[in-house]
């Protein structure tokens, strides 16, 4: 019955695939468990900010005898060079994660180039890099208060939920950076991500420094700390757009993967028996949920629906489980209410019901989050007839046959790369020029062409017979086959077609980063918030590094 819910045929659709929700899973979420179990020390090496916050901080992470160093520089940004598009230039603040520990030159160098970001140069020592501006309003608000001796309200941090807001965080390889490889075999950060989210989570904890040390600058006799009860629902915002949507269909084997080790981590549990306190423990995550689903601030049109719909179905969930107390729970099992979910219940419910039923379980989710990488290596099969191959395309691509793409609803769209920031951009076929620079990305399209002119071959042909007169399927024919046995490697929609939202690919992607608070500004970017409710390091224990998924303004009482 698991398989039959979970795998199933549609769950790398769209609209499932934007209905995610962070999970123990997620890289957030890993890496402070490790953060804390291995027993990272992080400590300011050096502290130079001026009175208005201006200069330069460095941290440095200790991790089994090896150091590595998160450089942040601040400087003034007037408010006509602030933007959250890609295309800026300038922004308050500016960061890399490095290999190592830094001496005089090294902070020069990157002195230089970290502030420039994609128009600077970058070293393989250099991990990350990235930038991020302020939320002008809620930090000189937080200022305001802490130099007058008082806290700020809760409820106007949870308006926007972070003071710092990063347009990107670059690594793996980009614009000269250590690529993945390079990283998982040289540093500590062996899992897709970890040295992303420790630089988030520290450039988290330098918003605080520097909103606490302008306070005490402009009222060293009476500023205060912030509270640790209104800091931590404090998070880091995220900027982002377009620009990740293409990893999902150029990594498709570690996509299939992170879907992999969800679904076996959910395998684990459902079969089990339900007992009372877990079923309690269960109902108050999810009253957690609710209670978050209430707090988050959007104006987004669709996502205010979405929320309200999924309120709604979240109570009837809620309510369903209190008919269980007079069960015997050595005949149910979590599965029962799994289904339920799944036939009754909208697509961002049977998520909720999902990743928090993982909560009550944390044995069975930890050792799959601790893996999970996957070569990203496809061959094709020269061997291979035309006949197998047809069937294998007939097997695992079923939903890209049913794509008319005679019609131009169905090929509206086309992806393209940007001169400007070598970004990616979606262009109108019909209404706008540059089809002719599409980028490769339309797997329905592909798949369906090639299966059309396999209709009118000699079937018994090999592959490498058919590619000497036909090369430009070798790209798709070498997916179609190093992917056979990748159940989840596909997202199984046409991205080309019209009212494709490409904000789901977002959400699919950021809820495995740990995003939350999703805020939509179109179908092609949202703000989000990373590691909002989470410990701070001074507080970081066994007790609370897992307890901050949907954190709401009362999770700290």
């Amino acid at each position: 019955m698991l398989q039959q819910n979970i795998i199933s045929s549609d769950i790398m659709t769209l609209d499932k695939m934007g209905s995610r929700y962070p999970s123990r899973l997620s890289f957030s979420r890993s890496m402070l468990r490790r953060l804390l179990f291995d027993n990272w020390k992080i400590s300011k090496s050096k502290f130079d900010l001026d009175d208005d916050g201006y200069g330069t901080v460095i941290y440095e992470i200790v991790i089994n005898h090896n150091t590595y160093s998160l450089v942040c520089f601040s400087q003034h940004l007037d408010s006509s060079d602030r933007s959250d598009r890609v295309i800026a230039e300038k922004w308050d603040t500016a960061y890399s994660l490095i290999s190592g520990k830094l001496n005089n030159n090294d902070v020069s160098r990157l002195r230089k180039n970290v502030p420039l970001q994609e128009s600077g140069r970058n070293s393989s020592k250099e991990l990350i890099l990235s930038r991020a501006n302020k939320s002008v309003r809620l930090f000189e608000y937080v200022v305001s208060c802490l130099s007058k001796g008082t806290q700020p309200d809760i409820n106007e941090i949870n308006k926007v939920g972070y003071l710092l807001r990063t347009t990107a965080v670059y690594g793996s390889g980009k614009f000269g950076l250590s690529d993945f490889t390079n990283t998982k075999e040289m540093t500590d950060f062996n899992q897709p991500f970890r040295a992303e989210m420790l630089a988030v989570y520290i450039i988290r904890e330098f918003s605080v420094d520097l909103v606490e040390h302008v306070a005490r600058k402009k009222n060293p006799n009476k500023a205060v700390k912030l509270q640790n009860t209104i800091k931590q629902h404090l998070g880091i915002g995220n900027s982002t757009g377009l620009g990740m949507a293409p990893f999902i269909i150029k990594h498709p084997k570690l996509i299939n993967k992170w879907m992999n080790q969800y679904t076996k981590s959910l395998s684990q549990v459902v079969n089990k028996n339900i007992d009372p306190i877990k079923l309690s423990n269960y109902s108050k995550l999810l009253e957690k949920a609710l209670l978050y689903l209430k707090e988050v601030t959007t104006f987004d049109e669709y996502q205010i629906k979405k929320n309200a719909k999924t309120l709604e179905d979240l109570k009837r969930f809620i309510n369903h489980i209190k008919n269980f107390k007079n069960k015997k729970y050595n005949y149910v099992h979590w599965i029962d209410l799994i289904n339920y979910t799944s036939k009754n219940l909208n697509y961002d419910t049977q998520e909720i019901a999902r990743v928090q039923l993982l909560e009550l379980y944390p044995e069975d989710s930890e050792v799959f989050a601790e893996d999970m990488s996957d070569t990203e290596l496809m061959e094709i099969n020269e061997t291979q007839t035309l006949k197998e191959l047809k069937s294998e395309i007939e097997n695992n691509y079923s939903w890209a046959l049913k794509v008319d793409f005679a019609k131009k609803d169905n090929n509206f769209l086309f992806w393209y790369i940007s001169a400007a920031k070598l970004e990616p951009r979606l262009g109108e076929r019909y209404n706008e020029d540059g089809s002719e620079l599409e980028q490769n990305l339309g797997v329905a399209k592909m798949v369906n062409n090639l299966y059309s002119k396999l209709q009118k071959e000699n079937l018994d042909l090999s592959v490498a017979e058919y590619l000497l007169f036909n090369p430009k399927f070798r790209g798709i024919i070498r997916r179609i086959q190093s992917l056979t046995k990748y159940p989840f490697a596909e997202v199984q929609d046409n991205i080309l077609g019209k009212n494709t939202m490409p904000i789901n690919m977002l959400r699919f992607k950021l809820s495995f980063f740990g995003a939350n608070r999703y805020d939509p500004k179109s179908d092609r970017w949202l703000r989000v918030s990373f590691f909002s409710g989470a410990p701070f390091l001074s507080d970081l224990n066994n007790d609370n590094v897992d307890s901050w998924g949907f954190a709401t303004m009362n999770s700290y009482n």
